[in-house]
């Protein structure tokens, strides 16, 4: 983000720990995946299908439903007592009809309506899932309660949107959130990774680089992370190994002179932090590139 600090400046410049998790938490306003945090210290206050965790900035409250506890909403509260976020979901189970068996993440769908709220209390964004994907009416709200987005959705696709002013004046709609964006062209991009990493990912010894590119609100590359699929055998070599993609990716040239490579992502109009993850790996011995973008 800093979207809710762009958003909300005022009241999150008094509280520095509300603002870094309201901004982690709208980096996810369209949730991709759910996962309970590990971080989290039960009160032990449960009440058979509601379980309440208590964190250092906030509070959830988790109420199971349904005749076998497969729907759950999940109720983020501020500390003091206000609600920030509510999600909904379903529960799939462990196993399906045709024998697939299911991890934790992937049982768990979005279902159902989801509602986050300005520090006032009031509504920001209001949408309806269905099987993980947005299905229903999705509205994001000024923070006086006028709208500002109105839209419908079906199946994942957009059939209907509007959008206004702050004076209530329709206006053209841009996306919601629009991705990060390479400035150079993506041949060039593609050249260059495997130029560089061809050698390294040779299909026995490493058989697939995956970077994982930090970039920030202006569009600079902060952070790195790199994980290696490898033959067991070369464990030992692997900390060079990953030393070396990092470097590659630093010293990857300009491909607009005197311009970032990377032009940010925009979440809502702000422009807000996200991750581009590059790989490069070897399919029956040629040599192959992807690169693709999240939150």
């Amino acid at each position: 983000m800093p979207v809710i600090g762009q958003l909300l400046t005022g009241y999150c410049a008094k509280n520095r720990q509300i603002d870094l998790f309201m901004n982690a938490v709208y980096k996810l306003l369209l949730g991709l995946l759910f996962c309970l945090p590990v971080q989290a210290q039960p009160d032990l206050a449960k009440n058979s299908q509601t379980v309440r965790r208590t964190f250092a900035e906030y509070d959830e409250e988790i109420l199971y439903f349904g005749k076998r506890n497969q729907y759950f909403t999940v109720r983020t509260l501020l500390k003091n007592g206000s609600l920030f976020r509510q999600d909904s979901y379903q529960l799939l189970p462990q196993t399906l009809p045709n024998g697939f068996r299911l991890d934790s993440l992937s049982r768990i769908f979005r279902y159902g309506p989801t509602k986050i709220m300005y520090l006032t209390g009031k509504p920001y964004i209001t949408c309806e899932y269905k099987d993980d994907i947005l299905h229903g009416p999705f509205m994001v709200f000024y923070e006086d309660g006028s709208i500002k987005r109105k839209e419908y959705y079906r199946n994942g696709r957009i059939t209907q949107s509007s959008c206004f002013t702050v004076d209530g004046v329709k206006e053209a709609c841009t996306p919601f959130y629009q991705s990060a964006q390479f400035l150079g062209k993506p041949n060039d991009l593609s050249a260059y990774m495997k130029q560089k990493l061809g050698p390294l990912v040779d299909g026995e010894r490493i058989r697939r680089v995956t970077a994982t590119l930090a970039i920030n609100e202006i569009g600079q590359v902060t952070g790195i992370g790199v994980l290696l699929n490898t033959n067991v055998s070369e464990n030992t070599k692997m900390p060079e190994a990953v030393s070396y993609v990092q470097q590659v990716i630093r010293n990857m040239p300009e491909w607009t002179p005197e311009k970032l490579n990377w032009k940010p992502a925009f979440n809502d109009g702000k422009a807000t932090a996200s991750t581009c993850v590059l790989t490069v790996f070897r399919v029956y011995g040629s040599l192959q590139y992807s690169m693709f973008y999240r939150l």
